[in-house]
């Protein structure tokens, strides 16, 4: 009797056609992206974020001071999304920090929306660092990362969009 290991593991026909599919997806941006960034939010420090803030190669940079609990945010979440979906491929960086203190919650929340961007969470060094006072807080950096624009409160699409437009044709 053969069995299906067997004769899986010696048609090359077989296995070709049941993994080419599968190699495929894993190599797909979709996955890639679902890889990087789902379910992998984890606490950072100011010198942390400071250090990705630096070393992003982005022309336009936006890191999004966040919460769960905060009404604004979430509603600010998808218009970043949007964002980032309109410009990543002109070469705009999002970053979100999350202050929940529960890393589950920002999980789901990041799970829930679809962001695709990394999210960290953050905590009182980072807060005290930026100066947030108040979420959400936006911190929009240009090309050198000279920090070119705050917003506290909620930023409509239309708003982000003329400033990132902006940047793009500064450089």
């Amino acid at each position: 009797m053969i069995r299906f290991s067997d004769f899986f593991i010696n048609n090359h026909y077989l296995r070709l056609l049941i993994l080419t599919p599968i190699a495929a997806f894993c190599l797909s941006s979709v996955f890639q992206e679902y890889l990087l960034f789902a379910n992998t939010i984890e606490a950072v420090d100011a010198g942390f974020l400071e250090s990705e803030i630096t070393d992003s190669k982005s022309e336009v940079l936006i890191v999004d001071f966040w919460a769960t609990y905060c009404a604004p945010c979430t509603k600010q979440a998808s218009v970043f999304s949007n964002i980032y979906a309109k410009y990543k491929p002109k070469e705009l960086s999002i970053i979100g920090v999350s202050f929940d203190f529960d890393k589950d919650k920002a999980v789901k929340f990041v799970n829930k929306l679809g962001i695709k961007y990394p999210v960290y969470l953050g905590n009182e060094d980072v807060s005290f660092h930026y100066d947030i006072r108040s979420i959400p807080t936006t911190l929009i950096y240009d090309s050198d990362r000279k920090l070119v624009q705050t917003h506290v409160g909620l930023v409509g699409e239309d708003e982000l969009s003329q400033i990132i437009e902006g940047l793009l044709k500064d450089k």
